[in-house]
């Protein structure tokens, strides 16, 4: 009978890592313990051989596992949104140090599976957290995601800020889809042909919806009100033209890599 080791070697198509990723989730072992030398009963080849499928047709393990990690918990994650990046932990991170206190009204817009919003009331329990998103099928991830981790947090639908009432809101912290239409046939296709395109893209060069939201957000915030933003690494020079147009000073940080990728606003005149 074949062991988990010799399954492994069977597919050499597939990445091992990926494969013990998988592995570890399903046997809730860690990586260090997995049991390859043993024999997996019949169930378990039966969810080995399903899962080994869809990896090799390039679809991401986190879809496949149901789930992924991010800041100091995990969510669960299904193809309608976007896997949480490790430089997004970065945002938040960000938000709490320069935006993000207790009585604070915060919007996490564009929220996917609602991590950004979810970690923030974790770190924050006083601040009043809610996401929004323009599509339905996130939202549902994104409650789900509030109901496992026992997190109150609202989410509501809406396209950025049209549901916003005016001078409502405290914070706005977002990582909108930001990779032009242009840039699609050079992503990775683990990107391009599994995660959604509606959390990847916006307009020609990543920043119509960008744009939009520093517009937007004059009518929203508060006058002490603050975004927090991560962005593609070279739009810095759209965002710098749109934030003197529309009256916000301008803030730049940069990511663990030393790329531009966070940026901090608030208004030039209040």
């Amino acid at each position: 009978m074949p062991t988990w080791k010799t399954l492994f070697d069977q597919h050499p198509e597939v990445p091992a890592e990926k494969l013990r990723w998988w592995l570890s989730d399903y046997l809730g072992v860690s990586l260090t313990m997995l049991p390859l030398h043993s024999v997996p009963s019949p169930v378990e080849l039966a969810a080995f051989e399903a899962a080994a499928a869809r990896l090799k047709l390039g679809e991401p393990v986190q879809y496949v596992c149901g789930k992924a990690p991010f800041w100091d918990f995990e969510v669960y994650v299904t193809p309608e949104v976007l896997i949480p990046r490790p430089e997004t932990e970065q945002l938040v991170q960000l938000a709490l140090e320069v935006a993000v206190s207790a009585g604070k009204k915060v919007l996490d817009v564009g929220t996917g599976s609602g991590c950004i919003a979810i970690a923030l009331k974790r770190a924050c329990p006083k601040c009043v957290v809610s996401g929004v998103d323009v599509s339905e099928a996130a939202l549902a991830v994104a409650r789900e995601n509030a109901l496992r981790l026992g997190v109150e947090v609202g989410f509501h639908s809406g396209d950025l800020l049209d549901a916003e009432a005016d001078r409502s809101l405290d914070v706005l912290v977002a990582n909108l889809p930001y990779i032009g239409e242009s840039e699609r046939e050079d992503l990775h296709r683990e990107v391009r042909d599994f995660e959604p395109a509606l959390a990847l893209f916006s307009g020609t060069d990543g920043t119509d919806l960008v744009v939009r939201l520093l517009d937007e957000a004059r009518r929203v915030l508060k006058n002490q009100g603050k975004i927090v933003l991560e962005t593609g690494e070279s739009q810095g020079h759209v965002y710098a033209s749109a934030a003197e147009r529309f009256g916000w000073r301008l803030e730049n940080r940069s990511d663990l890599a030393g790329r531009p990728r966070f940026w901090i606003l608030e208004r030039a005149h209040v």
